[in-house]
This record gives C-alpha cells, sequence and structure tokens, in this order.
C-alpha cells in the first residue's frame, strides 16, 4: 500500500521526525497555540476530578518522579506516567478539542505525550510545538486513511489512532531519528485498541491517558533500541486489515507537509463540557429562548432532532452519573432549561437529582433523522419547542460555535481558558502567565513555566 518501497509508518516517521517550525505555515502554529491553550486550560479544571485523583494516586505509586509534569498539581514523573495522569485530565470534563478527520479528540491524546518527551529530554518551547504539530498530523493523516468507518464499527479512534500521534509526538520530543520514529510508531501501533464501550464510564478518559502514555513509552523503547513491525499500518496481521477491515487510503500519508489538518478541516473548540454531539441542539435551545423571551415554566416540550451521529453518541436518556450525562441530550437541554447554562459545575453529582433538573429533562424527546445527514455539519440539529399556550418555535444549526466554520474568538478561547483555570483552584495572576507564555512558545526556553498551572492550594509560598 505504501509508495518507493517505504512503509506507511516509514512515511509518517521521515515526515514527522524532520519537522521544523520555520517549515509550518503560521495558520497552522496559530492552530497548534490554540489547541495546546485550550487543553491546558480544560486539564487544569480536570486535574482534581476523582478520577484523576485515582489515576494520579496509581500513577505517583508506579512510576518514578521525573522532569515530567503534572498540570495542576506539584508532582513529576517519568514520562510515561505524566502522560497518563495528564491525558487522563485532559479529557475527563469532555471539554477538550475534536477534529472530524477520523471523529477524535487528537490534543488530549497528542499534547501530553509531546509535553512529557520534551520536559524528560529537557527541550525548550519550539520542540514542544514541533513535537505537537508533529504528532497531530501523524494521527490525524492516519485517520483519513482510515476513514470514518472505523470509529462507527465501534473503535474510539481516539485511542486507536492517537496512540500513532502520541508516538510521533513523543519520537520528535525525544529528537529521534527516521529509523527510531518508525519503530516507535510500529511499537504504538501493535498496541493500538480502545472501545467506544466505555462511553459514559471512567475508561472513556483513563483511555486518552493510556494511549499517550503508551505512544511515549513506544518513544522511549525505540530510542532504546527496542524493534516492532514496520509495516504495522498495512501488514496482513496489521492494524488495516485488523482494525479497519482492510480498507485504507494510502494517499493521506503522502500529503503530509502538503495539506495541515489543523487547519483543513481544523479543529472543534468545546463551549459546552459534553460531548460535541450535544453542542448545536444545546446553543439552539439557547438562542430561542432568549429570542423569544422562553422561561423553562413556559416550556411543554423540546423536540431534538439530529444526525445518525448525533444519535449514536448520546446513548443516555436518564443518565445516572456526570459520566452519563456528558453523553445524554435531556441532560444537555435540560441544563440550560434549569440553569440558563451547560458549564463545568453542571457536571456536579448532585446535579442529576435537583427536582428543576430531573423536570427540565423529562420535558426533552431527541429524534434520529436521517435526512439530516451533512458532512459538513454531521453534528447539526433541529430543534422545536413548544409551550403550554400552544406556541411552537423552530430552527436549525449545522455548525455550532467552536466548529471550523463557526470558531470561537480569540477573546472567546482566552475567557474559556481563564474560566478552565479558575475551575481548577490556579490562581489568576498564574493562568495570565500561562495564557501568555503558549503564545511565545516559539522564543521559550522551557515547555512551560516552573509550577505550571499548580493549584494555588498546593502552591509553596515565596
Amino acid at each position: 500500500m505504501a509508495s518507493h518501497g517505504e512503509t506507511l509508518a516509514g512515511q509518517a516517521a521521515t515526515w514527522s521526525s524532520g519537522l521544523r517550525l520555520v517549515d509550518v505555515p503560521a495558520p497552522v502554529v496559530d492552530a497548534a497555540r490554540n489547541c495546546i491553550l485550550d487543553l491546558i486550560g480544560v486539564s487544569l479544571a480536570g486535574a482534581h476530578d476523582p478520577l484523576c485523583e485515582r489515576v494520579a494516586a496509581h500513577a505517583t505509586a508506579t512510576y518514578a518522579p521525573g522532569a515530567s509534569a503534572l498540570l495542576g498539581r506539584s508532582e513529576r514523573l517519568s514520562p510515561v506516567g505524566a502522560a497518563l495522569v495528564n491525558g487522563t485530565a485532559g479529557h475527563v470534563l469532555d471539554f477538550d478539542d475534536t477534529s472530524y478527520t477520523g471523529i477524535m479528540h487528537g490534543s488530549a491524546v497528542v499534547f501530553p505525550a509531546a509535553l512529557a518527551a520534551v520536559q524528560h529530554a529537557g527541550g525548550d518551547g519550539r520542540r514542544l510545538l514541533e513535537a505537537f504539530i508533529a504528532g497531530s498530523e501523524v494521527t490525524y493523516a492516519i485517520a483519513l486513511l482510515c476513514g470514518t468507518g472505523h470509529y462507527f464499527s465501534g473503535w474510539w479512534s481516539t485511542a486507536t489512532f492517537g496512540i500513532f500521534g502520541a508516538a510521533a509526538a513523543a519520537a520528535r520530543g525525544l529528537g529521534l531519528d527516521a529509523a527510531r520514529t518508525r519503530m516507535a510508531l510500529a511499537i504504538a501501533g501493535v498496541q493500538a485498541s480502545g472501545l467506544k464501550a466505555a462511553f459514559g464510564t471512567d475508561a472513556k478518559p483513563y483511555m486518552a491517558g493510556r494511549a499517550a502514555a503508551a505512544g511515549v513509552e513506544a518513544a522511549l523503547l525505540a530510542a532504546g533500541g527496542v524493534t516492532g513491525p514496520g509495516d504495522v499500518l498495512e501488514n496482513s496481521r496489521g492494524f488495516i486489515q485488523l482494525l479497519n477491515r482492510g480498507q485504507g487510503d494510502a494517499a493521506a500519508l503522502c500529503r503530509l507537509g502538503t495539506t495541515w489538518r489543523l487547519v483543513d478541516p481544523g479543529i472543534f473548540f468545546k463551549q459546552f463540557p459534553v460531548c460535541s454531539a450535544a453542542h448545536a441542539a444545546t446553543e439552539l435551545t439557547h438562542r430561542l429562548m432568549e429570542r423569544h423571551a422562553l422561561l423553562a415554566p413556559d416550556i411543554r416540550e423540546v423536540v431534538c432532532e439530529v444526525t445518525p451521529t448525533v444519535a449514536i453518541s448520546l446513548v443516555h436518556d436518564r443518565p445516572q452519573s456526570p459520566q452519563e450525562a456528558q453523553f445524554s441530550m435531556p441532560f444537555a437541554i435540560g441544563s440550560i432549561l434549569a440553569f440558563g447554562s451547560l458549564g463545568i459545575a453542571n457536571l456536579a453529582p448532585h446535579t442529576l437529582s435537583e427536582p428543576d433538573m430531573r423536570d427540565a429533562m423529562e420535558k426533552v424527546v431527541m429524534i434520529r433523522d436521517d435526512s439530516l445527514h451533512d458532512e459538513h455539519a454531521p453534528e447539526g440539529a433541529r430543534v422545536t419547542i413548544r409551550t403550554h399556550d400552544g406556541q411552537a418555535f423552530t430552527d436549525y444549526l449545522g455548525q455550532p460555535t467552536g466548529m471550523p466554520g463557526n470558531p470561537m474568538t480569540a477573546e472567546a478561547l482566552r475567557t474559556k481558558f481563564l474560566r478552565c483555570c479558575e475551575a481548577g483552584g490556579v490562581a489568576p495572576a498564574e493562568a495570565e502567565r500561562l495564557y501568555r507564555h503558549v503564545f511565545s512558545l516559539h522564543t521559550a526556553a522551557a515547555p512551560l513555566p516552573a509550577a505550571a498551572g499548580q493549584a494555588a492550594s498546593e502552591a509553596v509560598p515565596a
């Protein structure tokens, strides 16, 4: 399937190991900075989630101390342990970015791997940008190679594709050459896994952390001379054959460095901490209520007609936990009705048992409508609000705020970052310092400031 006698992993390795920031178009660098900023923010907000506390406790007991930071915490671990913790924290709130290339959360896996490896190797901010861009583009190229059928067959592409991006990012962060980067991808590829059965459980964010950690470990093993099947993607018993029914477009890897997936099709930054499938209907409900001056007591029913992608993703009509709530249309819409907003605070366990929330959720109906399918708006929705006095208000939204076709403003991204820092207990001055640092990474001596994002309660007095 590969051209010129080079394996697919070899093509990816040759390109990613040679990536230099000077060769990356400015819009791609800007997109990478936005991804890094957003991922740091949501990681800090989630760093002390109960699941993250358990994963951090496991990691500190399992992995040796090292140079790689745990975001929002004072500990530093070996790079594999740090990637595990940070990858879990980055996805635990489901507030991290999404790409429709492969339908995956790329940054939640790639950035923790890049950061851990660069800090382990003593690299600078420029190296972090290079590692993140290399890993992101490799993971999205493999996602494009396999197509969306992989996701719809039950594989969780964030983990299955993400592990390749994590390995490429870590290899670039460690400064590996093409041959050893190829082995890193090979070692990572034979471990690739991730089942969508995990949706609505702790295992889903853990898998993001596990993929990041496995990618870093693969790069470290390759650096030490460990080998794997260099044709792991196209081998008759390899990734494409076993996990993608033998279907793959090899040209996707040939376009590395020509078509940049960080900008084409671009990245979806979330305004709500729930599955992206709920965003269009949630934003539209809020918009209709404001437009027509509706209050929750006025509303008899909210009908959400959705695409197949949305219906497949939002599987919990009556969620029993915050994790299930993140995959629930009634929860997302109910939060708008009951509280007027949907933010991190709404994910508190007690929210689901509040009478106003339970009443609001009972008003929400989700209906799959295959005629709404649109490849440019795969998670669009039509919302109809019916009132007790017989009125009905309807509208359609294909691209909610945050999608590449309807992007967040720079100020909105900054506001989200600062609010996430606040939710994570980070002092305002430290949050501002982090914000400035991300946008000067290309000249920064370190990938992150010392004690970056450490919660105020953990900070060491000056």
